[in-house]
């Protein structure tokens, strides 16, 4: 494998559309919060990649990195905390048959 920002970045669109895939596919709501943390994953791989291949991002790139992995822990935390409060009502973590809390 080469040593090119080209590599990592196909391997970031990779990463991202199989987490785009498995969000789509999914009706377990963890399955789909997981497919979202690998969405996210990819995009940091991005960042970090034009940062390290980009001098004067180099720096920049880490602290955004930092700030999406600090969003993205917020997001699973809260995530996991809706799917665990409807579990407790519903006892199906099948995203199908939360369609009730709308009305």
């Amino acid at each position: 494998m080469s040593n090119s920002l080209d590599a990592y970045l196909v391997l970031s669109g990779l990463l991202f559309a199989i987490g785009a895939f498995g969000f789509l596919a999914r009706r377990n709501a963890i399955s789909m919060l997981m497919s979202i943390e690998l969405m996210i994953n990819a995009v940091n791989l991005t960042i970090i990649a034009f940062g390290a291949f980009i001098p004067a991002l180099n720096k920049d790139a880490a602290v955004i990195a930092l700030l999406v992995i600090a969003v993205a822990a917020a997001e699973a935390t809260v995530g996991l905390a809706i799917v665990m409060a409807i579990y407790r009502n519903r006892k199906t973590p099948l995203v199908d048959e939360y369609h009730e809390m709308s009305e």
